[in-house]
């Protein structure tokens, strides 16, 4: 039996989605999409460490640094960020220009600051703004010199590898030192400031002066042959301070240019001697005043401090006043001011080792005896300080300076010596007495004090036994002319005929020859410091003492004469009492 048939009906046409559903997956898929990212980078992201580099000093990013984590290498981006694998032990971050990093993985975002290690800049010169070539660059860590470089045409430099607390200084002979820490910075410039005096020294013919004395404040430099010098160290400003035995002080300000050169004229100085008491009564001084004002005579040597240990004047010094030194007699300002009215050149004199009152109310500053343990006393019973002892020493330059500030425009010290006269074989110091520990103590206290008068407008002289132009041994005094001279502007020989022993020279009363004795004197210490003749400025007599003629006016004339024949930058008159043979003197020219 036949099954029935199914009708077949009218065949059917497949039919595409509508618009609507594409429209519908359009938007899904880029849901998808975007899912599937987000996916992806949080899985991703669960196995990366993300970090940034960052300037140490700056805290800015640093892009292209490169970062090694294990056995891959990237760099860091514009932001100065990078990512890396988790598992591993950590990275290494490094870029010219910074110290490397390390830095061990950990979960967060890692933060690797990187310190700069370079420095670099110009060095210029102050003055002139100008590029400086060739000057060293040095960068110093832990008190050592770890690098350095040289500046070039353009006075550039550069410097690497600096390590953390590092300081940059620069050298040259022609500029004050500069140095600075380098802190933060990776870039100084430096600008040095000049400080090299330079100049020549003439005489008022124009012929070069050797020799001559140059100062700015603390540095001090000597003329050569040729008059020129050249002092390096100079400050930013102050006074130029040039000195030279036979010529006055010359004075200018410190010019921006360094550049000083100086005329100097020549200074004959013709003294005669004041005692406190004298200085301190109106009318005698002016009695020496007029001598001087209407002779040859133009200087006057005033007494500050005597062999007594009394210091004349009200002081600041503390040591003078703590030991009861002090008996103003006169105002020290008053007396310069005076004398420079009259045009008169003022000498301070100050005795230095012969000190009773010191060494009375400091017996441990004293000499002492060796036989009783007491202070050692000369013949006529005066206790002396010892040479040895630096407080004595500076408690007579404290008095030099004060008389240097005062505008004394010479400090000379007297008795710079050792003992002569009393029991000296018990004369205890401390230590040994040889030629060469006494010539020490005298030459060491001259140097000190020659380095604390240098800075200021006066000259520095010291009063010698006569009879040192002739011994070349220290006579026992610890005075020897070679040893002393180059700390002296003027060394003052008491050259008196009276004081030389019978049969100097070959005469048999050398007080009989006064011409003879002054000018062989000075002509003997000539040919011992050749160089030094114009330091050679003698003490004449003006008095009468022991065998042989009286000296008046033409005794002290041919001393006078003598002296000049010589060639001697001056002399000077002594009269304990201060009253003068003025006739001997020519009228003033």
């Amino acid at each position: 039996m036949r099954e029935p048939q199914t009708p077949i009906g009218p065949r059917r046409h497949r039919r595409w989605p509508s618009v609507s559903w594409w429209f519908s997956l359009l938007l899904v898929v880029p849901l998808l999409l975007a899912a599937a990212t987000v996916l992806y980078q949080t899985v991703l992201v669960d196995h990366q460490v993300t970090g940034v580099v960052l300037d140490a000093y700056t805290g800015s990013p640093v892009a292209s640094a490169t970062v090694e984590a294990g056995s891959r290498q990237l760099s860091s981006d514009a932001d100065g960020r990078f990512r890396v694998e988790k598992g591993l032990p950590g990275v290494t971050v490094s870029k010219p220009g910074y110290q490397a990093a390390e830095a061990p993985l950990v979960a967060g975002p890692l933060q690797i600051r990187l310190r700069p290690n370079v420095v670099e800049g110009t060095v210029t010169n102050q003055a002139t703004q100008q590029p400086v070539k060739g000057v060293t660059v040095r960068l110093t860590g832990s008190g050592a010199t770890v690098g350095e470089t040289t500046t070039g045409a353009d006075g550039r430099y550069a410097l690497d590898d600096v390590p953390p607390g590092a300081s940059l200084a620069v050298d040259s002979a022609d500029f004050a030192p500069w140095s600075s820490e380098i802190d933060q910075r990776t870039r100084i410039d430096v600008a040095l400031r000049p400080d090299v005096l330079t100049g020549r020294i003439t005489d008022e013919k124009g012929a070069p002066v050797a020799g001559a004395t140059v100062v700015v404040g603390q540095q001090r430099v000597v003329s050569g042959t040729g008059g020129t010098y050249r002092l390096e160290g100079a400050p930013a400003s102050g006074e130029v301070v040039i000195k030279s035995p036979g010529y006055q002080v010359a004075t200018a300000s410190l010019n921006p240019a360094l550049k000083l050169d100086a005329r100097l004229s020549s200074l004959h100085v013709n003294a005669l001697y004041a005692g406190a008491g004298t200085a301190g009564d109106a009318a005698k001084l002016d009695e020496l005043i007029q001598v001087i004002d209407t002779t040859e005579a133009n200087a006057l040597v005033v007494d500050l401090k005597d062999s007594s240990g009394t210091v004349y004047y009200d002081t600041q010094v503390p040591l003078a006043r703590e030991i009861g030194a002090v008996d103003p007699a006169f105002d020290p300002r008053q007396v310069v001011a005076k004398l420079h009215q009259h045009h008169i050149y003022a000498i301070a004199r100050i005795v230095v080792f012969e000190d009773p009152i010191l060494a009375e109310k400091r017996p441990e500053l004293a000499i002492h005896d060796s036989a009783t343990g007491d202070l050692w006393r000369t013949w006529n019973g005066l206790a002396w300080v010892n040479a040895h002892k630096t407080d004595v020493w500076d408690y007579n330059i404290a008095l030099a300076r004060e008389a240097a500030a005062f505008g004394f425009d010479e400090i000379q010290f007297d008795y710079i010596r050792f003992p002569s006269d009393g029991p000296l074989d018990r004369a205890d110091y401390g230590v040994p007495q040889t030629a060469q520990t006494r010539e020490q103590a005298i030459t060491g206290f001259l140097q000190r004090a020659y380095d604390a008068i240098a800075p200021t407008k006066a000259y520095l002289a010291a009063d010698v036994f006569g009879l040192t132009m002739w011994a070349t041994d220290d006579s026992d005094i610890g005075q020897n002319l070679e040893a002393v001279a180059p700390y002296l502007d003027y060394i003052c020989p008491m050259v008196y005929p009276s004081h030389f022993y019978a049969g100097s020279m070959g005469f048999d009363i050398p007080n009989d020859h006064p011409y003879e004795v002054v000018l062989w004197s000075l002509q003997a210490g000539e040919k011992r410091v050749p160089e030094d003749k114009n330091k050679l400025r003698p003490w004449l007599q003006d008095f009468s003492l022991g065998e042989g003629i009286s000296y008046g006016p033409g005794e002290v004339r041919k001393q006078i004469d003598a002296a000049n024949d010589f060639g001697a930058t001056g002399w000077m008159l002594w009269n304990a009492a201060n009253v003068y043979h003025d006739t001997a003197l020519k009228p003033q020219a």
